[in-house]
């Protein structure tokens, strides 16, 4: 495929620089992003172990990484995942491979913003509030799990899509 900006028109292929260069911005924000969040709940789970005070130190310190690192990576794997189909001719939106990995990718958001963030959020006042809320806590750490599992499951399903592409 052809790209236009302005009066010059770039052509990337699979061996191009354009593609390559995307593709490495693709796949780093993709372990940074993903990597990074499936670690967090690793530690997370661990500092609960440990007790309330270091787990409300591991959910603050992962709170503000994830703001600040693991989300934007994370939504720039994804743009680059785009941009990477749009600009090599090898792939198209009507494979079927480059469809589920756009659909995983969104149901990803959909969990990530629409349960897990939210699941999080109470999680994090009712660890704030003390001992007082500490039932809240443990039912809301479960369903965060629960959430955080599942967004898991369908990182995990997206990059099988991607390296063993079904259908090619």
């Amino acid at each position: 495929m052809a790209l236009g900006f302005g009066d010059s028109l770039v052509a990337a292929s699979f061996n191009s620089g354009w593609y390559q260069a995307v593709l490495v911005v693709h796949l780093v924000s993709a372990v940074v992003g993903f990597g990074g969040s499936a670690l967090g709940t690793v530690m997370l789970r661990r500092a609960w172990a440990d007790g309330p005070d270091a787990a409300g130190a591991v959910r603050r310190a992962f709170e503000f990484a994830s703001n600040r690192l693991t989300d934007i990576a994370a939504y720039l794997a994804g743009v680059a995942g785009l941009v990477a189909v749009l600009i090599d001719d090898r792939w198209t939106f009507r494979q079927g491979w480059v469809t589920t990995a756009l659909i995983l990718y969104f149901v990803w958001l959909g969990i990530a913003h629409g349960a897990l963030r939210p699941t999080s959020a109470k999680l994090a006042e009712a660890m704030d509030a003390g001992p007082e809320r500490s039932n809240d806590a443990k039912r809301l750490r479960k369903r965060a799990e629960l959430w955080s599992m599942a967004n898991n499951l369908v990182i995990v399903a997206a990059i099988a899509v991607m390296v063993t592409k079904p259908g090619l």
